[in-house]
């Protein structure tokens, strides 16, 4: 049996990260950023700004290829759905464990040809105040450009976008009514 397989059980939704084609576009921008570099530098008249953004390709994207290739090697789950909530792990920006009283609305939306489920929480200022250092401050870019504060992208799992969000949604629509007991 393959350790990236998605794994479900009655209780438990485990699914794991697509990485492959993302480590390879990762490496070919890397690989754009060298050319462009030794372009710049080559050139008689050493074109600096073609110098400068092939040095931004090679450290963003170098920064992503090892990100991608640490999360390849890594073994943990991308995504944990069971009866407690949402656990995600499928970016860098992650929203951790997401429990389903939590949660306001789940949505199927497309960003610049990214297919995307978005999380929108009950407290999202709650949430937040959770995130350290630069994954809060991209979480709080992030929402200015959608309004969802989880958002799980379909290349980032190795389960259809489509069949995820109709799990989700059917078990946050089953769980809504067991919020927390507030009179303790």
């Amino acid at each position: 049996m393959n350790d990236k397989t998605p794994m479900h059980t009655s209780e438990e939704l485990v699914i794991y990260n697509k990485s492959g084609k993302l480590i390879l576009f990762a490496l070919l921008f890397v690989l754009a950023g060298v050319a462009m570099m030794y372009s710049g530098m080559s050139e008689e008249e050493s074109s600096m700004i073609i110098t400068i953004i092939g040095a931004v390709t090679i450290l963003f994207f170098g920064l992503c290829l090892i990100y991608l290739i640490a999360r390849a090697v890594n073994r943990k789950p991308a995504l944990i759905i069971n009866e407690e909530g949402i656990t995600d792990h499928s970016s860098y920006v992650e929203g951790g464990l997401i429990r389903w009283h939590e949660i306001e609305d789940v949505t199927l939306y497309e960003m610049m040809n990214q297919r995307m489920i978005g999380i929108k929480l009950l407290n999202p200022d709650a949430f937040l105040s959770q995130q350290k250092g630069f994954k809060k401050l991209l979480m709080r870019a992030n929402k200015g450009m959608v309004s969802a504060e989880v958002n799980i992208s379909g290349s980032a799992i190795s389960e259809n976008l489509d069949k995820v969000y109709l799990i989700i949604l059917k078990r946050w629509k089953t769980a809504k009514p067991m919020k927390p007991d507030s009179s303790s």
